[in-house]
């Protein structure tokens, strides 16, 4: 499967419904994050497993296990402000890095519900970041 035009499809699905349909792959919730290409300065579009946290959510920029970045978290280190769809709401919000002494027991939480994310942190040397957003 081509997972670009998986995601493709999937946003289209989750905006066209208004975040009736899409919202959820399974037990996990999914987000539909815009933010600002670094480079190309266009707005970018991608659905990502999020997680609650406090009071928004927040996400694992674990790209699969690769060893690099996603696109889209070097998007928002270069622009943090993101839109973000979370099924029918939309909330504008800055993207921040859990804080230290917060991010071990999340990410316990995080692989208690996605068995997934407990195979990407295995499978890279990288810092896998989790992103919270911030509502503004």
């Amino acid at each position: 499967m081509n997972w670009k035009y998986f995601g493709k499809a999937h946003q289209w699905v989750y905006r066209i419904s208004g975040g009736r349909l899409g919202a959820r792959m399974g037990w996990i919730d999914v987000a539909l994050v815009e933010t600002v290409g670094r480079r190309s300065g266009k707005t970018r579009i991608v659905p990502i497993a999020c997680y609650p946290y406090r009071d928004s959510v927040v996400v694992s920029a674990s790209n699969s296990g690769s060893d690099k970045h996603p696109a889209w978290y070097l998007n928002m280190q270069a622009n943090p402000r993101v839109s973000v769809q979370l099924g029918r709401q939309t909330f504008e919000a800055m993207a921040e890095e859990v804080p230290d002494d917060e991010r071990e027991a999340l990410w316990q939480e995080i692989v208690a519900s996605n068995k997934h994310q407990g195979e990407y942190l295995a499978a890279t040397r990288r810092r896998i970041p989790l992103v919270w957003f911030r509502r503004l």
